[in-house]
């Protein structure tokens, strides 16, 4: 899984990421995480189905260090601005 920065959450033992629904997300899997500065791997904890009318600035800021517009655009220019079925995956180092 690839970050584009080095997001202060990466930082935590335990931290949230959104992404685009996948069969491959689920609670157990160990994932690669790759920043431009680190690599580790992390265990998705949990997962839960979202929208963006569920992405709030608190959420936003924890997640992306962004406000919640700056995330939801963020996201559309990622996959597509109409785009809106997304996992909330909590993970922890390993």
């Amino acid at each position: 899984m690839k970050f584009s920065k080095d997001y202060s959450k990466l930082s935590l033992d335990e931290f949230t990421t959104i992404r685009k629904r996948s069969s491959m997300y689920w609670p157990g899997g160990i994932i690669m995480i790759s920043t431009p500065t680190k690599r580790f791997k992390a265990e998705i904890i949990s997962r839960i189905r979202i929208d963006k009318s569920f992405i709030t600035d608190e959420l936003a800021r924890t997640d992306a260090d962004c406000t919640q517009e700056e995330l939801i655009t963020i996201l559309g220019k990622w996959y597509g601005k109409s785009f809106d079925d997304f996992v909330l995956l909590k993970m922890r180092r390993v």
